[in-house]
């Protein structure tokens, strides 16, 4: 097991089924809370998890409203983990997932969304998404998805940052 307690977690699971274990999650240790994007084109969505947030203590570090304005912000903050919607204007939330995995594999993705159709689910899945929730899933619920979203990046930025080669010296 790693320093992070996440490898005894079979690969298959997704984020959400590990938050709902019993055995609680592992502590977001370094930096702070996780810093999160929210992406919905429903502004009132968006403006009452910014709040909920908020409150918490996590930090929001941008917010979208399409998922080509998310790709740009993505690019700008460098969140830890990404809530999104799954359906949005211009782009939607699976395009917008593919080109932001593209360039910060270890950001976390939770899919927010209305619908829960087992294809939509796989094809979110295929493009990088870490966690599917549907829209009324329990707060609970997504809080402790997204703090074990949070923790896991740590996890997968300290195994990235493990693999580059060390600079001559």
């Amino acid at each position: 097991m790693d320093s992070m307690g996440l490898t005894d977690h079979v690969a298959a699971e997704s984020l959400a089924d590990l938050a709902r274990a019993p055995e609680g999650l592992p502590p977001h240790t370094r930096g702070g809370p996780p810093r999160v994007m929210v992406v919905d084109d429903d502004q009132g969505f968006r403006e009452m998890v910014r709040d909920w947030l908020g409150d918490e203590g996590m930090p929001v570090v941008a917010e979208a409203a399409d998922g080509a304005r998310a790709v740009d912000l993505a690019r700008e903050s460098s969140p830890d983990v990404i809530l999104i919607d799954l359906r949005m204007p211009q782009l939607n939330g699976i395009e917008a997932v593919r080109q932001i995995k593209g360039f910060l594999p270890a950001t976390q993705v939770i899919m927010l969304s209305g619908f829960g159709d087992i294809a939509l689910q796989q094809a979110a899945e295929a493009v990088g998404v870490d966690s599917y929730l549907e829209k009324g899933c329990s707060p609970e619920l997504l809080w402790r998805t997204i703090r074990f979203a949070g923790t896991y990046k740590l996890g997968l930025q300290q195994e990235l940052e493990e693999q580059l080669p060390s600079p001559s010296r």
